[in-house]
């Protein structure tokens, strides 16, 4: 399977991405509509110093001519915000991509090395950090180690600055620069919840079962909808900047930002008290929670979207 994905057609491989797409894992942080979100809101506040360094690294990562600009407009201005919008979404995608393999299995064997890429590992520990727990009932709870998404932001943002054929490869890291400044503003991509009766964490959310068929976590990243369509992630983006529009100050300091994740994990995430919910007897959330988690989101993704576009201001001068 995997040697016949490497060696697809653009077509075929358009078409992997757009089933992997929907078959990654569901622990995201923001489905693909919010991270595009995200993305559109920054791109669309780039200065244009910055907006041409972003688009030359682009145009520099091994996935670009493939993946990046499926779909893309022809136009060499809707083709490089088009890629930008997909690449907030690759580290997601990857999850479910075989060329890629899970480095965090015991009995994992590593894929082939592919041109323009460091490694091809998921790095699925990179997308969230668990180091301020919630213990409700006192449990006892252990930090998450690095790597973490603190941890690969901090050494991304030392990186990212330089030169888009770079040996650091900026190309590689920028796509997670993207994604995991949005990650960082989705609650439980900040805090994981211990109890006595879940000693082990309910892995942001991931372990928590809420009516009908899903999981906290998941009705956390769906806030934002799941209609990737550019005409919908673009209204949505300024629907959400217009009701939240950029505080005078933005705060780049991302151990801050994940005090905002847990300060919201403690007073809108886990308002139901200690249940943790089952398959057979899962939590039903009612419509006001529903509706209050929407308006947190919109506030979340359109705050993720200025000092994510601040940053890029700030390191691509």
């Amino acid at each position: 399977m995997l040697s016949s994905i490497i060696r697809m057609r653009p077509i075929a491989l358009l078409a992997a991405w757009t089933a992997i797409l929907y078959i990654a894992s569901p622990a995201q942080a923001w489905n693909a509509t919010g991270h595009r979100a995200v993305a559109a809101i920054a791109y669309a506040r780039l200065t244009p110093i910055a907006r041409a360094r972003v688009d030359e690294l682009l145009r520099h990562h091994p996935d670009y001519k493939t993946l990046l600009t499926q779909d893309a407009p022809a136009d060499a201005a809707g083709r490089a915000r088009a890629a930008f919008l997909a690449a907030a979404v690759w580290p997601d995608v990857i999850r479910g991509d075989p060329r890629f393999y899970d480095n965090l299995r015991d009995d994992v064997q590593s894929t082939p090395m592919l041109p323009g890429f460091p490694d091809m590992a998921r790095h699925t520990n990179w997308h969230y950090v668990d180091e301020t727990l919630y213990t409700p009932d006192g449990a006892i709870a252990e930090k998450q180690g690095p790597p973490n998404a603190r941890t690969e932001l901090e050494r991304i943002l030392q990186d990212i600055s330089r030169q888009a054929d770079d040996p650091v490869n900026p190309a590689y890291d920028l796509p997670w620069l993207l994604h995991l400044v949005g990650d960082l503003h989705q609650p439980l991509h900040t805090t994981s919840r211990f109890l006595k009766s879940q000693p082990d964490g309910d892995a942001g959310g991931n372990n928590v079962f809420i009516a009908p068929n899903t999981r906290l976590h998941a009705v956390w990243d769906d806030l934002a909808g799941t209609d990737t369509s550019d005409a919908y992630v673009t209204k949505y983006a300024e629907d959400v900047t217009r009701e939240h529009p950029a505080p005078q100050r933005l705060d780049l300091n991302i151990k801050q930002w994940m005090k905002e994740g847990f300060a919201l994990a403690k007073s809108d995430v886990y308002t139901f008290g200690l249940e943790t919910g089952s398959k057979e007897h899962p939590i039903q959330l009612s419509e006001a929670y529903v509706e209050n988690a929407k308006r947190v989101a919109r506030a979340r993704i359109a705050l993720a979207g200025y000092r994510l576009a601040a940053i890029l201001n700030e390191k691509l001068k």
